[in-house]
Formats: C-alpha cells, structure tokens, sequence
C-alpha cells in the first residue's frame, strides 16, 4: 500500500475512534491526538495507546500489558490483528472503553 493511501486510512480511523469519545463524560475518558498518536486516557489513569506504524503499515494498540498490531484489511476497510484471532480496531476500542470505564460507546 502506498504510503499516501496508508496515511489517509489512519487518518479516518483516529477521527472515528477520537470522535467516538467526544460525547463521553469527560471525568471517565478523554481523547487526544497528539503527534500522530491517539490517547485514551481513562479516570483510573490507565491510558490506551493507538499509534501507527508507517514502516509496516499497521496500526497498533497498547494497553497495559497488552498489544495488537493491526493490518488494514482492503475487501471489508477493516483494521484487524496480524495473528488472525479477530481482533477488529474499533471493536477493540469499544470493549476496552467499557471494561475501563463504563462506557457504552459506538466508533
């Protein structure tokens, strides 16, 4: 994949996953786009880490002691996890949401 084309893709993907948490309280969860990376940083402190990997053309999620690297899949526009267990991005980022802190968002 071209890197331009990469770019854009990642580009979709952090503004649906930080606009998913546009409506949430505040005092559970915030968002922030800083540098290329996208934080999720929970009350409990706990920050969820989505960073794109130019070089392999991934994306990847870190969140305690837990990573997912993430391959754009072309047939369905899904971000999906390179060790074929199903993992989908925004599936991820909702069930994490919850876990945290509660919150029943949709990305």
């Amino acid at each position: 994949m071209e890197e331009k084309v990469y770019r854009q893709l990642v580009d979709q993907a952090f503004a649906r996953i930080d606009a998913a948490f546009e409506d949430a309280d505040p005092d559970l969860a915030e968002s922030a786009l800083s540098q290329g990376t996208l934080t999720v940083t929970f009350n409990n402190r706990l920050r969820l880490i989505i960073s794109p990997q130019t070089p392999v053309r991934q994306i990847w999620v870190a969140f305690r002691d837990r990573a997912w690297h993430l391959d754009h899949q072309a047939d369905t526009g899904s971000w999906v996890d390179d060790r074929g267990q199903g993992v989908e991005l925004y599936r991820l980022v909702e069930q994490l949401a919850h876990e945290q802190a509660g919150l029943q968002i949709r990305v």
